[in-house]
């Protein structure tokens, strides 16, 4: 169990507490909710005991936090405040109890002895395993953010572009893209101000605030430089963008209200922040223009607090991205080898497309260089290496929906993507609907649509 209080004289109370009466061993404390949330990302417990009223993240905002991510966890709220809203709050959020300070000893064994019960039964705990091997295989974040830092800062191929945007599940499609970036000025004055601890718990934090604000409400990506904090921001929503096509920025006051967002954190952070907006443009292949234009105006400007907004692409940029966007491997390639090698690139994509795969790993397969059957395979086939991933996964979910009642989300693991939500608006892309409107119109709206 994990106990969350921010008055310290409560936390040691709890800690002295003989938990092992009731089965439960105690991790630890945590002063407020942001330093949980943190803690449990990395540390998942079995309970979590917490109070309500704390800086940086309340208890509510840290329950809603875990709760989506931990569903197994039991919930138990600790708090001085006899407040109605609170109790209805925390059954909105499934906690487990709602207990009043000063707490007895006889409370504590009830609802404890109770939850221990609960955690004991074996369907929860066949749940649990469930839920965090589903976890173990949502590799798709980690390779999103290595993608993400090339996209935003080095020119890419169109391959290169269609391969990251598929392994890493992202849907890039609107046609007009910025890069918004974000400074905290104390770090770049003084890189050694913050405690390592402390730097861990702001990078957390920001994670938060933008996964939260900008990713989770379909504006785009973002990615950050752990080493200088620096968030980086990939526009791919037209809403945040200026109407007018002679324009060159994300609407500045959808950038303000983002930044005005990390006051909640002023107290950790001690730093002015600022920002500036990158110049739009209209192809994957130049969002590094973006991105590069935005940070030389933020490095430019060291002002506290700046606001500031990118020129457009000069001609001369425009010139070099016209320049060098073609990486042309062109390598020649003997007729019939190249199609028994493409032939077996085929078999090794039909056996595995089930699981996360790479070109790199095709390659590898068949002892090629990626950039090569990277070429050789658009040559041969008519299409790229990750059309016919995508289009061999699509016929398989097809399959799947027209034939068994499997869930949406467990087909998306079946046939290769972690993220049911890409793997929707990928099949819709494909087939003109999603999968629940497929089944339906296929006489198979069985169970399997949630």
């Amino acid at each position: 169990m994990l106990i969350v209080d921010d008055e310290e004289e409560i936390r040691r109370g709890l800690e002295a507490y003989d938990w092992e009466r009731v089965g439960i061993r105690v991790a630890g404390s945590c002063e407020n909710g942001l330093t949980a949330c943190q803690r449990l990302f990395s540390e998942p417990a079995d309970i979590l005991l917490t109070d309500i009223r704390m800086p940086f993240m309340d208890g509510f905002e840290l329950i809603h936090q875990i709760v989506q991510r931990f569903p197994y966890m039991k919930i138990v709220i600790l708090t001085g405040y006899n407040d109605f809203q609170y109790a209805r709050q925390g059954i909105r959020y499934g906690v487990s109890d709602y207990l009043l300070k000063p707490v007895s000893r006889a409370d504590i064994d009830e609802a404890f002895g109770r939850i221990v019960r609960e955690l004991d039964d074996k369907r929860l705990i066949e749940i649990r395993t469930a839920a965090l091997e589903r976890k173990a295989k949502l590799s798709a974040h980690f390779l999103r953010q290595r993608f993400l830092q090339r996209l935003l800062f080095q020119r890419l191929s169109q391959d290169e572009i269609e391969e990251g945007c598929s392994e890493s599940e992202m849907m890039l499609e609107g046609g007009r893209y910025a890069v918004w970036m974000l400074r905290i000025d104390r770090r770049e004055e003084q890189s050694r101000y913050y405690s390592d601890r402390e730097w861990d718990l702001i990078l957390f934090a920001l994670g938060n605030i933008l996964t939260e604000m900008w990713d989770g409400v379909g504006h785009g990506y973002h990615w950050i430089d752990r080493a200088t904090g620096r968030c980086s921001l990939l526009c791919a929503g037209g809403g945040l963008l200026d109407d007018s096509e002679v324009g060159t920025s994300m609407k500045a006051d959808k950038a303000a209200a983002i930044a005005n967002n990390l006051k909640r954190f002023q107290g950790l952070i001690m730093s002015t922040v600022s920002y500036g907006i990158g110049p739009v443009v209209r192809d994957l292949s130049q969002i590094h223009l973006s991105g590069r234009a935005v940070a030389d105006a933020l490095n430019a400007n060291l002002g506290k607090g700046a606001a500031l907004v990118a020129p457009d692409l000069s001609p001369g940029q425009e010139a070099e991205f016209a320049r060098t966007a073609d990486n042309g491997y062109g390598i020649p390639a003997r007729e019939a080898a190249s199609a028994g090698m493409i032939e077996e690139a085929k078999r090794f994509i039909d056996a595995n497309f089930e699981r996360s795969i790479s070109l790199q790993d095709v390659a590898e397969h068949i002892h090629c260089n990626p950039n090569y059957l990277s070429s050789l395979f658009r040559k041969t086939t008519g299409k790229n290496y990750i059309h016919y991933l995508t289009a061999r996964r699509m016929e398989q979910a097809v399959m799947l929906l027209r034939h068994t009642s499997f869930k949406v989300y467990e087909i998306s693991e079946m046939v290769g993507y972690s993220t049911p939500a890409y793997f929707v608006d990928l099949f819709r892309k494909h087939n003109g609907h999603t999968p629940h409107e497929f089944r339906s119109l296929h006489g198979n709206a069985g169970e399997g649509e949630h």
